[in-house]
């Protein structure tokens, strides 16, 4: 029973986390870790590099004090056998310095060795992170393309729902029932006046063909000719013209 309570706070648990786990946020949250290691890392390099130019610098002294040395040890023996005890005792500072020397330019190149591996180290670490938040811009480009493909996907399955489309249905089915009725009442009543205008156009042509027989008719002499009509009214003269 303890066991089957500890796997069901064990799953709760991790339901929870994975809940509060937003992609974009934890994407963006590892690329910020990644820029805040580059001070400290180089503040380690610098320490390092510190070191070296602290020793290349006690190798130049312990160089220049040699050199000085020697030349003291000469400058005491030529001065004759009264200044022995004096070259010994530059000699004997000489030697120690020489020794001296011999140590830090050791130690110099055991930090110069560190320095350049320090520098490779950061070098690395600079590439490595870059890499990384190529890949972490790319996963985030991808979060936002997922994020707009659900919105997408979500205005579609409204409209396949139909709380508007079906609006857009019903308004364009009256719209065709309006305009067809139209032009059924425009069809009729133009119907109408063809009928009329053919029918003008016939009872014409009727009247032209009786008046063309009766002319045949009177010209073959079979009925009279009909009298002219007394002109009731004067010719029209011109005006005349003025020069």
């Amino acid at each position: 029973m303890f066991r089957r309570l500890m796997v069901a706070l064990r799953s709760f648990f991790g339901l929870f986390v994975r809940g509060m786990e937003n992609p974009e946020l934890m994407l963006q949250q590892y690329m910020d870790d990644m820029k805040s290691q580059i001070p400290r890392l180089n503040d380690t390099v610098a320490e390092v590099m510190k070191q070296e130019i602290m020793l290349r610098g006690q190798v130049e002294r312990l160089q220049k004090q040699v050199t000085q040395l020697d030349q003291d040890v000469i400058n005491a023996i030529k001065l004759g056998p009264q200044y022995e005890n004096e070259a010994k005792l530059l000699i004997s500072k000489m030697e120690q310095a020489k020794a001296d020397l011999i140590r830090t330019e050791s130690m110099l190149q055991t930090a110069s060795s560190a320095s350049e591996k320090a520098k490779i180290a950061r070098d690395d670490y600079m590439r490595q992170m870059q890499l990384k938040i190529q890949e972490a811009q790319s996963a985030l480009s991808r979060v936002k393309q997922a994020k707009m493909q659900e919105q997408l996907s979500g205005m579609m399955m409204s409209f396949q729902v139909g709380d508007q489309s079906d609006t857009l249905e019903r308004m364009t089915e009256k719209i065709d029932e309006r305009a067809a009725k139209a032009q059924a009442r425009m069809e009729l009543a133009t119907d109408n006046v063809d009928t009329r205008l053919r029918e003008i156009q016939r009872n014409s042509a009727e009247v032209a063909v009786d008046a063309k027989l009766e002319e045949y008719k009177r010209q073959l002499g079979m009925i009279p000719a009909e009298e002219e009509a007394p002109r009731t009214m004067s010719p029209v003269t011109e005006p005349p013209q003025t020069s």
